[in-house]
């Protein structure tokens, strides 16, 4: 049965009712860099859902906002999202019962025809447990280490149907709501990208930073005590990332990440207004890393195109206390500047890096902000500059995934939608109804040029591959011409921001993304990350990749991998393992599971929470981000000062001090 919460048990009748909402973000979506309005998608995936859970939720005897914060809740919501995408006229009908996509086709379906992961007359698919190497993984995964998939790598990794792998009596069965999502799951995962506020270090940047996220609700956890004096824009604080990431998610590890600002005159502060500075970040990390040992690691901000002397001074001096650098080569202290990696300063920096033992740089490529300069964005820059510096790591945030409203409109002025009668006008026109992106991902093919008509090779997350490709880089860093032979180069594509974007309701583009990432880059060469606070808990977006699977008619089309245990296994966290500790001497990271890297303590401390509290206690958190085109260009422009209006109000409900 489903376990009633304490935080809807608490409440006293004359407190106003929480709101209803899903375990997963189906709504209007920002992480500050771009925004993804709501769509006729979202909207029926949230109507399917709610009228599921008005039905589901009677059987258990619970309350609906009770079973959506359940493994069946977080199952229905990806199972409808299935349905939506897989049950139409646009899908056919394979070999052994399952839905199959067929190619081309993302077309808002209706409710007609089988459920996907089910046979035609109803019973669930089970599963398989294939691996890369042909033997069979069991259940619960082997456990150990030298990157053997841990448990939870649910999908089969045969990936026959595509979507997320979740049958239908997982809606309404715990047990196997909890097997299909791996909420047993024991990976290590290594979130390469997340952030938080400093209020204790730099309040006006924190406040500023909180505001420009977008809804902040200091009541967001109401069962938990909150750091003494917060505020209401200052909670996306330190605190909250304890909260979300490594109490209320799986994540083992965080890389800390900053965002560009101008250095102060003598290489420290700011030289102007900063989010968050250098200083503030590693303040935070030794916090942080003071209550969870060995469970941080960090970045320093690095801009070469803003007085490069200085930048470089920083770098001599910072080398030692930060594990990674940060840049955002389409940034400029001055209007429409930016910098290639492979040109001008850009060089000077890489080697700077590698001079000093730090050759770790976290690179911002697509997600276009209004502010950036929309001709940096671009990767085109990253395999030359890789084929420069061999020994420099290059980790290209969201993979030069381009979507939401910036995207659309800083990086096409010139597109004409009715001189074009491919169907990328349909993509277009599409766009302008905030339906898909105007870049929205697809096969990367060199030689069919009509295909190239509807999914450019120099757009998105093709531009990344074919910039690799364009200097003979292939998959796991190997040359193209010499596959079995020695690493070359190393370029990392980063999925923050990317899939929780993706996976609801957009499936073919997540397989599109997802397999030709480890078709072109390789299994070696995919690291995870969440772009959390941001997005609120990363739990959702880690149960639901591992749920996910590719299609096998999109192996068979495409060439893409099935997504298989281990290969979620090494994207999740033990790419960025071995990437970490051969980059930095200073930094050992094993190639071993969550409970056996944080330990036993730890793992007891955290399951005592969850059986309290719920798995999914971020559910009570305000949603996040504007909720329309003009919050969010309010947000870009820094035209207003005032907290964006909260969708419910939620009361405190004194429980405990976790921190």
């Amino acid at each position: 049965m489903i376990k009633r919460l304490p935080w809807l048990r608490n409440l006293k009748k004359t407190q106003p009712e929480p709101p209803l909402r899903l375990p997963i973000a189906c709504g209007p979506l920002s992480n500050g860099e771009g925004w993804w309005a709501d769509t006729p998608r979202k909207k029926l995936i949230r109507k399917l859902v709610n009228e599921k859970a008005e039905e589901y939720s009677r059987k258990h005897n619970v309350d609906r906002r009770e079973f959506l914060a359940s493994s069946c809740g977080m199952a229905t919501s990806l199972f409808v999202i299935n349905m939506v995408n897989g049950c139409s006229s646009s899908k056919e009908m394979g070999a052994n019962g399952n839905m199959v996509v067929v190619p081309g086709q993302n077309q808002t379906p209706g409710m007609e025809g089988a459920t996907p992961g089910m046979t035609p007359d109803g019973m669930p698919i089970t599963p398989g447990m294939t691996g890369e190497a042909g033997g069979n993984m069991p259940a619960g995964g082997s456990g150990g280490t030298g990157g053997a998939p841990p448990a939870g790598g649910v999908g089969g990794g045969g990936g026959s149907a595509g979507g997320f792998n979740v049958p239908e009596g997982a809606c309404v069965d715990p047990d196997m709501a909890d097997a299909s999502l791996g909420s047993g799951g024991d990976e290590l995962i290594i979130d390469m990208q997340s952030h938080f506020a400093s209020p204790e270090t730099n309040p006006l940047g924190a406040a500023g930073l909180s505001q420009f996220v977008g809804q902040i609700n200091e009541q967001r956890y109401p069962w938990i005590e909150r750091t003494p004096g917060c505020m209401a824009s200052a909670c996306f604080d330190r605190t909250e990332y304890v909260d979300q990431i490594f109490l209320g998610s799986d994540t083992t590890i965080g890389v800390l990440s900053g965002i560009s600002y101008s250095l102060g005159p003598n290489g420290m502060g700011a030289g102007g207004f900063a989010a968050l500075t250098n200083e503030d970040l590693i303040d935070g990390v030794a916090w942080l890393e003071n209550q969870f040992p060995g469970r941080m690691l960090s970045h320093a901000m690095v801009m070469p195109n803003d007085r490069l002397d200085v930048q470089l001074a920083m770098m001599d001096r910072l080398a030692d206390t930060y594990t990674n650098w940060k840049t955002y080569p389409p940034w400029s202290p001055v209007a429409n500047g930016g910098y290639w990696l492979d040109q001008g300063e850009g060089p000077t920096m890489l080697q700077r890096g590698i001079d000093l033992n730090s050759p770790i740089f976290c690179i911002h490529k697509g997600f276009p902000l209004n502010s950036f300069s929309p001709t940096y964005t671009n990767p085109q820059d990253v395999g030359p500059a890789a084929r420069m510096f061999p020994g420099a790591f290059f980790v290209i945030y969201h993979s030069g995934f381009e979507h939401g409203l910036a995207a659309g409109q800083s990086t096409m002025p010139g597109y004409d939608p009715n001189a074009d009668a491919s169907r990328w006008s349909q993509y277009y026109n599409s766009a302008i109804q905030n339906e898909v992106g105007v870049w929205p991902e697809g096969p990367y093919d060199e030689m069919d040029t009509a295909l190239q008509a509807d999914f450019p090779l120099d757009r998105g997350v093709n531009s990344l591959i074919k910039s690799l490709r364009d200097n003979n880089i292939g998959p796991n860093g190997r040359d193209l011409d010499n596959p079995e032979g020695p690493v070359t180069t190393r370029v990392y594509a980063e999925c923050g921001g990317v899939w929780p974007n993706l996976l609801t309701g957009r499936v073919e583009e997540s397989m599109h993304y997802w397999g030709k990432l480890l078709k072109h880059l390789g299994e070696d060469r995919i690291v995870w990350g969440t772009d959390c606070l941001w997005f609120g808990s990363p739990q959702p977006v880690i149960e639901a990749f591992r749920a996910f699977e590719i299609s096998q008619e999109f192996q068979d089309t495409y060439g893409y991998p099935a997504l298989t245990p281990l290969r979620k296994a090494k994207i999740l966290g033990l790419n960025a393992a071995r990437m970490q500790s051969e980059g930095r001497a200073d930094v050992n990271i094993p190639q071993c599971t969550h409970s056996e890297f944080v330990g036993a303590q730890a793992m007891r401390y955290k399951r005592e929470l969850d059986e309290e509290f719920g798995r999914r206690r971020d559910m009570m958190m305000a949603v996040h981000g504007p909720r329309t085109r003009r919050e969010f260009l309010k947000l870009q422009a820094a035209e207003h000062q005032e907290k964006i209006s909260m969708s419910g109000n939620i009361p405190r409900i004194e429980k405990k001090q976790i921190i």
